[in-house]
């Protein structure tokens, strides 16, 4: 008799199946895994969007966040830096320097609406869509500043406290009034008054 080739064939025919049930066993742990994990990240109300903003659609907010445009010139690692580029050109007068990030942004206007946007052939600046979130008032009421942001225009928004006497007026509506004393551009009062309460009194934050 034989037994060495019966013997062979013995063990042949367990390794394959041990072979087998181990491979099954694998897979239907790593499906189990799997599952579970997905079932547990899974959040029933959260929306997935599938698709973008359009050009020219209306403000439209994310949670409590705003988005807006602004034109930009450039941004620096310094604000020395950034200093220097604006002095170097008086066309660069009405911009603001906004620190974001630990970067130094120079920017030029802001609008609501991308359809709004506006970029001249002979400027070199480019568009940079923003979201603008609530932060924390030191002084000024975060619903004041954010109705003035929404404003179409600023020079019409009516003042409350200081209509009749200057020295009544909060410092809100003597900030507003000297930005748009300084310019009749909407969208760049708007951007001198988003610096000041995302940065002097951080009402709100910049966030890309």
């Amino acid at each position: 008799m034989n037994f060495r080739k019966r013997y062979s064939r013995n063990i042949v025919f367990r390794a394959m199946l041990q072979g087998v049930a181990i491979g099954l066993i694998a897979v239907l742990i790593i499906g189990l895994t799997i599952y579970s994990t997905s079932e547990k990240g899974a959040d029933p109300g959260k929306k997935v969007a599938t698709t973008g903003p359009t050009a020219g659609e209306e403000q439209v907010a994310d949670g409590d966040a705003m988005t807006m445009f602004v034109k930009q010139y450039g941004v620096f690692s310094a604000k020395e830096a950034a200093t220097d580029f604006v002095a170097v050109s008086p066309s660069l007068a009405k911009t603001v320097i906004l620190p974001v990030n630990d970067q130094f942004y120079v920017w030029g206007a802001a609008w609501l609406k991308e359809s709004q946007v506006v970029l001249n052939e002979t400027e070199d600046a480019f568009k940079k869509k923003i979201k603008v979130v609530p932060g924390t008032c030191k002084h000024e009421s975060a619903e004041e500043v954010k109705k003035a942001l929404l404003a179409d225009d600023l020079s019409k928004i009516e003042l409350s406290a200081g209509k009749g006497d200057k020295k009544k007026a909060t410092d809100f509506e003597k900030k507003l009034t000297a930005i748009t004393a300084f310019t009749k551009d909407s969208s760049i009062a708007r951007l001198h008054l988003l610096a000041y309460y995302s940065n002097e009194d951080p009402c709100f934050k910049i966030q890309f």
